[in-house]
């Protein structure tokens, strides 16, 4: 992967030909969005949004193709937060303006295609009713339909942060080698940050639950980078992470929960830093 990066930095024309070729994939548009990405982190908001043109290209095609614009909406989302990351160096921030602006989307996807939304859960509906004992079945769907738009745009940020992710990934081993390792262990929500986040995910399970994930998604970025930097820390081995990404997959219900508690205490206490280093004769 590191070597279609290098191949599509050498210059624009490239950036801009693989981003609208990968844009029309629909698999493989998050590929689009992070060259995109590279490219603002790399070079500025402007020369981003050139390579974002191209990538819209890419995008509209497949949205012919496939009736399905959303990868339109990470292009859109992945270029606004490179350049925020461009900016101000920060994830903290990144993730912070993440959420807000997936919540800006989300009103805006729900006012403008309510009724699309509506078509779609009556369908889903439909196919998982059996004409008996359906009302609770009716309720639950009905429940949903000023929820899809929320669920929707949480998906579509959570893909545009992994394509931001892979951008620093190839930014760090092209220009800075080491470069995103340092920058996610020493990720950390300051306590101004974590009562903002950890507010608006209150008020948004009181009167909005379908906004919730779109603030539950900075508190697992952050919770994986401190979980990355503990195991660093203590040395134990890339199988403890190989088994928490699991756990994260199949026991999300349980994960998700004690990831938030641990950054919120790590906010407030820096548990990271009372954890003794381990070192390498430790293992002998």
């Amino acid at each position: 992967m590191l070597g279609l990066a290098r191949f599509a930095m050498k210059s624009p024309l490239h950036t801009g030909i693989l981003a609208a070729l990968f844009a029309v994939v629909p698999l493989l548009y998050v590929v689009s969005a992070a060259l995109v990405a590279l490219t603002t982190l790399r070079q500025g908001l402007t020369a981003g949004t050139r390579i974002l043109v191209f990538a819209m290209v890419g995008g509209l095609v497949s949205w012919q193709l496939s009736g399905i614009p959303l990868s339109l909406l990470v292009l859109v989302i992945v270029t606004l937060l490179a350049g925020v990351l461009r900016v101000s160096q920060s994830w903290n921030r990144t993730l912070l303006v993440g959420a807000f602006l997936g919540l800006l989307f989300a009103f805006l996807a729900q006012m403008l295609f309510q009724e699309q939304f509506n078509n779609l859960v009556e369908m889903a509906q439909k196919l998982v009713s059996t004409g008996a004992g359906d009302d609770q079945t009716r309720q639950f769907f009905e429940l949903l339909k000023p929820m899809v738009g929320f669920v929707i745009l949480s998906s579509q940020l959570l893909e545009a942060l992994l394509s931001l992710l892979l951008a620093r990934y190839w930014q760090a081993g092209l220009y800075n080698p080491g470069g995103l390792t340092t920058e996610m262990h020493a990720m950390r929500f300051t306590r101004h940050e974590v009562v903002i986040l950890s507010g608006a995910a209150l008020v948004a399970l009181l009167y909005l639950p379908g906004a919730l994930m779109l603030f539950g998604i900075p508190f697992i970025f952050a919770g994986m980078a401190l979980m990355h930097g503990i195991v660093a820390k203590l040395k134990l081995g890339g199988q403890w992470l190989v088994a928490l990404y699991i756990g994260l997959v199949l026991f999300n219900q349980i994960i998700v929960p004690l990831l938030m508690v641990a950054v919120v205490a790590d906010s407030f206490f820096d548990v990271r830093s009372r954890i003794p280093e381990r070192s390498s004769q430790d293992d002998k």
